[in-house]
C-alpha cells in the first residue's frame, strides 16, 4: 500500500504518505484520502477535475483534499490518478482523472467531513517528503 494509516487517534482518522517529490506528495495524499473513503480501483475513469489551490504548504495538502472533498460531496466524483501541473509557495494546479461514486455499485468505508490543521505535517526526511493528514470524521 502507498500509505499508512495513522492508529493513536482516538475520534478520527488519519493517513501519512511518503514521496520523492512535493508533487508526488500532493498527488498520494489526495488518492489516499479516497482510499480511505471508498475503492477507487472500483471507480470508471471517464471524468477530468481539474483542482486550483491556493495556499502554502502544509495547509496547501489540506485544503486541496478539502476542496476535492466538497466535489465528492456535490458530484460524487473520485479520483483514480493524480498530476501535479504546477506547485510553488502560493499554490498547486492539479489535474485528477476518475468517475463517479454509486453508492448502489461501490463500497462506502468513512465519512471523511475534512482534512483538519491538527497535526498536519509535511516534512523533508533525508531523501524523501512524509505528510501526515488528519480526517474529522
Amino acid at each position: 500500500m502507498f500509505y499508512e494509516v495513522i492508529d493513536d487517534i482516538t475520534a478520527d482518522a488519519g493517513i501519512r504518505v511518503r514521496a520523492k517529490s512535493l508533487e508526488e506528495l500532493v498527488c498520494k495524499a489526495i488518492l489516499a484520502t479516497f482510499y480511505e473513503i471508498t475503492n477507487p480501483d472500483d471507480i470508471q475513469e471517464d471524468q477530468r477535475v481539474k483542482l486550483e489551490v491556493q495556499s502554502e504548504m502544509p495547509f496547501l495538502l489540506a485544503d486541496a483534499i478539502n476542496k476535492l472533498l466538497t466535489i465528492f460531496e456535490s458530484k460524487l466524483f473520485v479520483p483514480k490518478s493524480c498530476r501535479v501541473l504546477s506547485l510553488d509557495e502560493k499554490g498547486a494546479t492539479v489535474e485528477l482523472r476518475g468517475g463517479s461514486f454509486d453508492p448502489d455499485k461501490h463500497e462506502r468505508k468513512l465519512v471523511i467531513k475534512a482534512a483538519t490543521y491538527h497535526r498536519l505535517r509535511v516534512e523533508k526526511e533525508g531523501n524523501n517528503y512524509v505528510a501526515e493528514v488528519i480526517f474529522d470524521i
